[in-house]
């Protein structure tokens, strides 16, 4: 009968490498070992680390998906959440970045609305700085203000980020990013603990069954002799 491969990586079995660590050492600090790493690439991704972590921390990501699909055989049931989480802590990681440049150096201004768009997924507009320049307006558009309109946001005066509806909540996205962080770290120790029952089920599977020795059969009871009485 023809086993049918599923597309993508191969994750029926997984490398040589990755079963020798797992088996070769002590499930409880594979486990801490790799709920670390993953909590630590998550706080790379949501820039709360350094913005410069962000990009080699969507790398290393990469490679934890990897470990998840291998682990569990491209369930969806843990990779899901994972790619959930991993979009959370990068849209959170950049309310994190605007809201620290914010609520360091912003501050609010009255501000004129020069251009509105509406699509299906999203709202955007401009706005005319003080100093005469267009920028881009607050992430989800000016609320409803139309072109000429004046609104007050909140500005960065070096116009790293973009300008903001609301006041600054670093700690509010913070405690957010690390809520998904802990579901990030969560879905990847669970498919380590789901890879080292794989792999034990797979190695009982492997292991040849006992030979049996050879049992001489019993000895055949001699025929009576005849004519004795």
């Amino acid at each position: 009968m023809e086993v049918r491969r599923r597309r993508g990586i191969d994750t029926t079995r997984p490398p040589a490498w990755l079963a020798w660590l797992e088996l070769g050492m002590p499930p409880r600090r594979l486990y801490v070992l790799s709920g670390a790493f993953a909590f630590l690439v998550g706080a790379m991704m949501s820039a709360v680390i350094s913005l410069w972590l962000v990009l080699p921390g969507i790398v290393l990501t990469l490679g934890l998906l990897w470990f998840v699909a291998v682990n569990t055989d491209q369930r969806l049931w843990l990779m899901a959440p994972f790619l959930f989480a991993a979009f959370a802590l990068v849209v959170f990681g950049m309310f994190i970045r605007q809201d620290r440049a914010l609520a360091e150096r912003g501050r609010p201004v009255d501000l004129v609305v020069v251009e509105t768009s509406q699509t299906r997924s999203e709202s955007s507009c401009k706005v005319r700085l003080p100093d005469g320049d267009v920028a881009e307006g607050p992430i989800g558009g000016c609320r409803g203000a139309d072109v000429g309109e004046s609104i007050r946001l909140v500005v960065d005066p070096e116009g790293q980020v973009q300008p903001s509806n609301t006041s600054p909540h670093v700690a509010l996205w913070i405690w957010l990013a690390a809520a998904a962080n802990l579901v990030f770290t969560t879905c990847v120790v669970r498919s380590a603990v789901r890879g080292v029952r794989r792999l034990r089920e797979l190695r009982a599977m492997e292991q040849p069954m006992p030979s049996r020795g050879f049992v001489p059969p019993p000895p055949s009871t001699p025929p009576p002799l005849q004519g004795s009485r």
